[in-house]
């Protein structure tokens, strides 16, 4: 299982980055969240239920990650629970999971094809994780966090062309792993 769970590492570190605020970056690292996700998971090894599909192992990791993420929001915040917050972080790491999914979106119905998709979702995960970190920045705020390119600019501190020819080559470069990877 261990061999198993470290797959999902480059997923999860794509779905957390996208949910930890520009402003808190510097103090909360997503792959610090994703390793104590993935730890927890062992830990609890015994007590996941799902088979070994990676949909439901999937589905069960990001779970553990919602959890993670709203403990280390909140302790960076410091401010007393809100739920409500807690909530859209749950719902938002599942919307940036269909996000990922959308970037492979095929009408596919049967369940090989959905197992297909699922491992072609962590194979994208893990060349979005491979590029440079700007234009994995700027592609993760465009694509899973819906950012416009003037907040993706400000977020940034750069300009809209600069920011939009970080979005091209990133896709350019994305598009070229994925053909190497036949994704």
């Amino acid at each position: 299982m261990e061999e198993d769970l470290d797959s999902f590492r480059p997923y999860l570190t794509l779905l957390a980055r996208g949910q930890i605020p520009a402003a808190m970056q510097a103090r909360l690292d997503a792959s610090d969240i994703v390793q104590e996700t993935l730890l927890e998971a062992f830990r609890k090894r015994d007590q996941y239920r799902g088979a070994s599909d990676p949909k439901q192992m999937a589905g069960w990791l990001r779970q553990l990650l919602s959890c993670n993420l709203i403990d280390a929001l909140r302790a960076q915040r410091r401010e007393s629970r809100d739920v409500d917050r807690e909530q859209s972080i749950v719902k938002s790491v599942d919307e940036s999971s269909m996000g990922l999914e959308h970037l492979l979106t095929i009408d596919q119905s049967t369940p090989s094809q959905i197992v297909e998709r699922r491992y072609r979702a962590l194979e994208v995960a893990q060349a979005i994780e491979e590029l440079p970190e700007q234009q994995r920045d700027a592609i993760m705020y465009r694509y899973f966090q819906k950012s416009s390119l003037e907040q993706i600019a400000a977020q940034m501190e750069k300009s809209k062309p600069a920011v939009a020819g970080l979005l091209k080559r990133g896709l350019e470069s994305l598009r070229s792993r994925l053909r190497g990877a036949d994704v």
